[in-house]
């Protein structure tokens, strides 16, 4: 065979290139097919926790339900309903203050409906409210509005003490409170 290489040069290497093209071209295809085939791993790989979490989901699909309408029941406890207009809900927020803070004791000298922010997925309604009144009746006031249902929250509160005229008896401190009270609406 050695002989044969040497005498036919030409034809050694026209047979030999006939054999090694076709032998480059199927490793450089093998090659490409090996490297896709790591990709679709690489790629099943990343998919196959997001399945199994898919899978977790279903499995639980009931009580995954069944705590949606829980928390549906809690909010509609906390937040006032899209159905309700947001003008309305401020005036009556700004009536249920009014009505709240004079139940205490406390004298409401001044009241105003703010405009209405939305956030996310809420409407921000909001009252300011100016009293007057003690101690005890501020403290009275705070506890009735937070039993109030739908919640309202207390987002700022100023107090001024008002000054005394005499010194004769010994008196409540009179106090001037500034609200600025809030409440949420679900955003329609």
């Amino acid at each position: 065979m050695l002989a044969w290489l040497k005498s036919h040069r030409r034809s050694a290497v026209v047979v030999g290139s006939t054999l090694l093209i076709p032998a480059y071209f199927f490793l450089l295809l093998l090659g490409k097919a090996l490297a896709h085939r790591a990709d679709l791993g690489e790629s099943i790989s990343r998919i196959e926790p997001r399945v199994a979490r898919m899978q977790g989901l279903i499995e639980r699909e009931d009580a995954l339900q069944a705590a949606v309408s829980e928390v549906r029941s809690v909010m509609s406890d906390h937040v006032y309903r899209r159905a309700s207009d947001g003008e309305s809900v401020a005036a009556s927020l700004q009536a249920d203050t009014r009505r709240i803070v004079g139940a205490s004791g406390m004298e409401v000298t001044n009241s105003q409906v703010l405009p209405i922010r939305r956030r996310d997925d809420f409407d921000y309604i909001g009252v300011k409210l100016v009293a007057r009144g003690t101690l005890t009746q501020l403290d009275q006031s705070l506890a009735e509005l937070a039993r109030f249902r739908p919640v309202i929250y207390v987002e700022a509160i100023d107090v001024f003490p008002n000054r005394r005229r005499g010194r004769g008896e010994e008196e409540e401190q009179v106090l001037t409170v500034a609200f600025e009270l809030l409440s949420l609406r679900f955003a329609s």
